[in-house]
């Protein structure tokens, strides 16, 4: 196995748009392959033709990129071991499927619906493990010509063999053993040619040539039958080594379900939110693995050389959308500048003209980067700071607080020097609050009595931006127009 170039996959059923939990699985994956020096593949398993969604392959492929996970091979970058979606490989499956038949690996199984749920539901009654009971595995030849003659529908089945241990050594979970006893003869063709899901992902896995396999613990129950599918048809030759990762959880303990929406579950909420990409990938990455030096802020080129696939854990794995948000304004921070008005522009939807002039637009923006933790914060963050503010609204202390002699003193003072200026920039905001800021501690007042009455009447708020700041964006006329209100 060592000599072989490491290849894993990723593969979605567009039943549905990227979700958490795949993105997960599709990164351990792509970051596994891309320590080890190999190739990430993605492959589309659309059988389950009745419960395709439309855009459902377009949603994967597409936020795989966004998020920089980039397949070395897809459909969009078909290499030598295609088709890379299954639909286009029916006559294999179907081709393999009718060689264990003949082999005798296999049987045609015609029961109806009805029958197989009658079984089930006899043996649910009967308090045993609900397993098909081999009805049709003893059929003579004659039956099943004639079966076959009146176009009776059937499906085929794999026969398991009897009394024996089916194990594997899960690179995550260590050596794990199940006894065929415990299994069902599984379908692996439906009855309308199109493969079942376990019989198509061994030869998949085969033909392309996978090595290594990571996916959801869900999958565990499939493990078994996907090695005797395997030994069945012969793959042995070629080995691929397994490894489960665990659940992801709310913040309940509970599973993440589709069905829960309390919390936001697909790659698509989390662009809309404004979550950067590298940022949710660096989250994503810590569900289930830990760096060797416990660093958490790491880009996508420092998880690729960190990555030890000894340091994922078999325990559930906690979504903290806080710890996201925590992420996500670490990754802001280490903008620069104009990286951050680039990013955060599209999601401007207000009007920044009732805020400041034009040519602070981006002075606005850039007073909220120390504190954004998704890029559309950045709305809402500009109108409850710089909303028009009124007198009324503010709080009974507050408005006893700026009647004292004190705070008037400062305010007037502030007015007179604001009325001074002729050219307002941050440089000259910065020295016109430093001025007075030492003409007031000179005269033992404490930084509390300046600031905050100079606050109040610029954006009528208890705390905001630092005050050169806020004199900029505000504006020279609209403070002193304030001022004029509370005087």
């Amino acid at each position: 196995m060592s000599n072989l170039k490491i290849r894993t996959r990723y593969a979605p059923s567009p039943t549905g748009f990227f979700h958490i939990g795949g993105a997960r699985t599709a990164l351990f994956n792509y970051l596994f392959a891309k320590h080890n020096g190999g190739d990430f593949i993605v492959r589309i398993e659309d059988t389950d033709i009745q419960r395709e969604v439309e855009g459902g392959i377009d949603s994967q492929l597409t936020n795989l990129k966004w998020m920089g996970i980039i397949p070395d091979e897809s459909i969009w970058n078909e290499g030598k071991y295609g088709p890379y979606i299954q639909s286009k490989k029916l006559d294999r499956y179907q081709e393999l499927a009718y060689k264990l038949l003949q082999e005798n690996k296999a049987y045609r199984c015609f029961c109806t619906e009805k029958e197989l749920q009658e079984e089930r539901e006899q043996s649910l009654k009967n308090h045993s493990t609900p397993k098909y009971s081999r009805k049709c595995l003893n059929l003579t030849e004659e039956e099943i010509n004639q079966n076959i003659k009146n176009n009776v529908p059937f499906v085929i089945r794999l026969k398991i063999k009897d009394n024996t241990n089916i194990e594997w050594n899960d690179l995550i979970r260590g050596h794990m053993t199940v006894p065929t006893s415990a299994l069902t003869d599984p379908v692996i063709l439906k009855s309308n040619g199109y493969p079942m899901y376990n019989f198509a992902v061994v030869v998949d896995d085969y033909d392309m040539k996978i090595t290594h396999v990571l996916r959801g613990e869900e999958h565990l129950s499939n493990t078994p039958y996907q090695i005797m599918i395997k030994q069945a048809l012969g793959f042995d030759s070629q080995p691929i080594e397994y490894g489960h990762l665990s659940i992801i959880t709310n913040s309940e303990g509970k599973k993440l379900s589709k069905r829960d929406h309390t919390l936001k579950q697909f790659i698509e909420d989390y662009k809309s939110l404004g979550i950067m990409p590298k940022a949710l990938t660096n989250f994503l990455s810590l569900l289930g693995w830990t760096p060797n030096n416990n660093k958490e802020i790491l880009s996508l080129e420092e998880t690729i050389k960190e990555f030890d696939l000894s340091k994922v854990s078999k325990s559930p794995a906690c979504f903290d959308f806080n710890k996201l948000l925590w992420i996500s304004n670490q990754h802001i921070k280490l903008l620069s500048n104009d990286e951050f008005i680039q990013l955060i522009k599209p999601f401007v939807k207000i009007n920044l003209n009732e805020f400041t002039t034009e040519e602070n637009f981006d002075n606005l923006l850039l007073i909220f980067k120390p504190q954004i933790d998704s890029f559309s914060e950045i709305n809402d963050l500009i109108k409850s700071t710089f909303n028009n503010m009124e007198l009324n609204n503010l709080s009974n202390e507050l408005k006893e607080f700026i009647k004292l002699p004190e705070s008037m003193r400062v305010i007037k003072r502030f007015k007179e020097e604001l009325s001074s200026i002729t050219s307002l920039t941050f440089e000259s905001s910065t020295n016109l609050i430093s001025n007075l800021k030492n003409e007031f501690a000179s005269k033992g007042i404490k930084n509390k009595s300046f600031f905050l009455p100079l606050r109040i009447v610029s954006i009528g708020k208890e705390h905001g931006p630092e005050m050169n700041k806020i004199i900029t964006i505000v504006g020279k006329e609209k403070i002193i127009n304030n001022i004029n209100k509370f005087i």
